[in-house]
C-alpha cells in the first residue's frame, strides 16, 4: 500500500487505526515493524513515528525491547474513558447550546440526514463514520485549546469503543440517532440542560453495551 510523503506518519496511524477501530487488528495484536514497513511500503522510522502517534490516541502501547502492539480492552479501562470523556463532551454540549452564534451550526446540521440515510440502508460503517465526522466540527464550541484538545485525544479510543457497540447491538444506531434528532433540537433551542442530558445518556447507553460486549469476549 504506497502512501504519499507529505504528512507519511499521520496517513500511517490513520489507516493502521482504521483497522484498529474496525478489529481488523485484534486487541493485543503485535505490530511487526519489518512486516508492516513493508506491506506498506514506508521506512520503519516512518512506521515508529505513526507508532507514537497511535500511542497518543491510545489505540497502541509501545513495550520496551518488545515493539508494538494494538491496546487491550478492558472492562475498567471501558467504564474510565466513558466516565471522564462524557463529564467533557456534556459541557461541550452545555456550550454549543448556549453560545453558538449565526451560521455555526449549518454543517452539523447536514450530518443527520447523513444518518437517517445510513440508518435506513442498515449501513453501520456509514452511521459510525458520520459521527466521528460531526464530532471534531463540534469541537469548535469548546472555546478552550485545553478542552477541545483532550477530547480530541480521547476520540479515536471512542471511536473504537462505539463501533463494537454499534456491531454488538443492532439496536445502538436506532437509539443513538433518536438521541442525535434530540441533541440538535435543544441545541437549536438552546437548551442546555437537556442538551447535556442527551449526551449523558448517549454515553451511558454505550457505555453499557460495551461493557456487555466485553464481558462476552472474555466468556468465550
Amino acid at each position: 500500500m504506497a502512501m504519499k510523503t507529505a504528512n507519511l506518519s499521520e496517513q500511517i496511524a490513520d489507516h493502521l487505526g482504521e483497522r484498529i477501530v474496525r478489529g481488523a487488528l485484534q486487541p493485543g495484536a503485535r505490530l511487526p515493524e519489518t512486516e508492516l514497513a513493508a506491506e506498506l511500503e514506508v521506512s520503519t522510522n516512518s512506521l515508529r513515528e505513526a507508532f507514537r502517534v497511535l500511542e497518543r490516541r491510545h489505540l497502541v502501547e509501545i513495550l520496551p525491547r518488545r515493539g508494538a502492539r494494538v491496546c487491550d480492552i478492558s472492562e475498567e479501562q471501558v467504564r474510565e474513558l466513558y466516565d471522564f470523556l462524557f463529564l467533557l463532551l456534556g459541557e461541550l454540549a452545555e456550550r454549543a447550546a448556549s453560545t453558538w452564534q449565526p451560521g455555526e451550526l449549518d454543517d452539523l446540521v447536514t450530518v443527520l440526514p447523513i444518518l437517517e440515510r445510513a440508518h435506513e440502508a442498515g449501513d453501520v460503517r456509514a452511521g459510525h463514520q458520520a459521527v466521528f465526522e460531526f464530532l471534531p466540527l463540534a469541537l469548535r464550541f469548546a472555546r478552550n485549546h485545553y478542552m477541545a484538545e483532550s477530547i480530541r485525544d480521547l476520540l479515536p479510543q471512542l471511536q473504537r469503543y462505539s463501533f463494537i457497540a454499534l456491531t454488538e447491538e443492532t439496536t445502538e444506531f436506532d437509539v443513538s440517532l433518536g438521541i442525535f434528532r434530540r441533541l440538535l433540537v435543544n441545541i437549536l433551542g438552546r437548551d442546555v440542560e437537556a442538551s447535556s442530558s442527551d449526551i449523558r445518556e448517549y454515553g451511558e447507553n454505550q457505555c453499557r453495551i460495551v461493557l456487555r460486549a466485553v464481558a462476552k469476549r472474555k466468556a468465550a
